[in-house]
């Protein structure tokens, strides 16, 4: 049986190590060039862990999101951070190309909520834990609107956003989307009925 809670610093690294499962594509040329513990201890830097929520069975943690508002994203002090674990210079270069995006706070007002990192670790994809987490969450928080992205080429994870009844509502072209290996974020929302 599946439980959903909210996450706790004693979960962070597990939390990261989910991330870093389910986005295993994304974080692999970042692993290849700087190694898996300095992209780990950069998370454990950068996410704020109160913003998480988690869905586990008895055994082990099946996934993970976050949840922020009009105070702030998830992810903080990222500049820093780079700078920090991978030097000056290259710091600055992974900032800008991957990560500077996450300081942007969408949220209009106190009714909205964004939803990010949606992490649902590898083996446990496609079995129905995205939308029971993302469900759960909305009905506990209780926002009048939800919002995420999603990149164009995560047809899996838009088709599940829109069969749970998000829809888009507009397209921004990425920058560096070579390197990125995509286009497009998506921005989809949920209006709370």
């Amino acid at each position: 049986m599946e439980k959903i809670r909210k996450a706790g610093e004693n979960d962070k690294k597990d939390v990261i190590d989910c991330v870093l499962d389910a986005f295993q594509k994304d974080f692999s040329g970042f692993i290849n060039n700087v190694g898996i513990e300095k992209v780990r201890n950069f998370l454990e830097d950068i996410l704020n862990i109160d913003c998480f929520y988690i869905i586990e069975s008895e055994q082990e943690l099946i996934g993970a999101m976050a949840l922020s508002d009009i105070n702030g994203r998830v992810a903080y002090n990222i500049k820093k951070s780079a700078q920090k674990h991978f030097g000056f210079l290259m710091g600055w270069l992974i900032y800008i190309v991957n990560f500077r995006e996450f300081e942007i706070n969408h949220c209009e007002s106190n009714d909205t909520g964004f939803i990010e990192f949606v992490a649902i670790k590898q083996k446990f994809q496609g079995k129905g834990h995205a939308p029971l987490l993302i469900k759960n969450v909305m009905n506990e928080k209780k926002c009048k609107k939800y919002l995420l992205d999603v990149v164009d080429t995560n047809l899996s994870a838009i088709k599940c956003y829109s069969r749970m009844g998000f829809s888009e509502v507009k397209r921004e072209k990425t920058k560096f989307g070579v390197l990125k290996e995509f286009n497009e974020n998506i921005f989809m929302e949920y209006e709370m009925r």
